[in-house]
C-alpha cells in the first residue's frame, strides 16, 4: 500500500474508550506497519489500544490480496457456481466458501448497524421483501 492512510476515517473500536466509534477526533495514529501486505497497526490515543486498518472488514486477517478477494467473489454469479469459480481462479472451494461466508457476516453486521434505528412496521417490511422479490424476477 504505496497510499497514505486518512486517518480521520478511522475511529477507537475499543467499546469502554470514551472515543469509541467517533471519527476524525484526531486521537488515532499509525502505530506501525506489519505482515506480507504492509497493513497498518492503529492506536488510539485516548486509551492506548491497537486495531489493525483491516479490523471490521473481510479482509481482516486474510493474506490474499484484497483486489483478488472482490474480483473472485464478484465471479460467482458470472460463473454460476463456486466450483465453477474455483476451477476459473485456482482457489480452492472450500477458500472460496470462507471468503462468502466473511462477506455475508460483514454484509448482515453493516444491514444490522444502519437498520438498528429505523422503525419498521410489519406493512413495511412485507412491502420491502415484495419490492425485492420483483426486482429479482426481472
Amino acid at each position: 500500500m504505496d497510499f497514505e492512510l486518512d486517518l480521520s476515517e478511522f475511529c477507537c473500536l475499543n467499546e469502554d474508550c470514551p472515543d469509541h466509534g467517533k471519527k476524525g477526533k484526531g486521537n488515532i495514529r499509525i502505530k506501525e506497519r506489519y505482515g506480507p501486505k504492509n497493513r497498518v497497526l492503529l492506536r488510539c490515543n485516548t486509551c492506548t489500544r491497537c486495531f489493525s486498518e483491516t479490523r471490521g472488514t473481510i479482509f481482516f486477517g486474510l493474506n490474499t490480496p484484497d483486489e483478488e478477494i472482490l474480483r473472485t467473489l464478484a465471479m460467482i454469479p458470472e460463473k454460476g457456481s463456486i466450483r465453477g469459480t474455483a476451477r476459473a481462479t485456482g482457489y480452492d472451494k472450500d477458500t472460496i466458501c470462507r471468503w462468502l461466508d466473511l462477506a455475508g457476516a460483514h454484509c448482515k453486521e453493516v444491514t444490522d448497524y444502519y437498520f438498528q434505528e429505523l422503525e419498521f412496521g410489519q406493512v413495511q417490511i412485507d412491502e420491502i421483501w415484495s419490492y425485492i422479490k420483483k426486482r429479482k424476477k426481472t
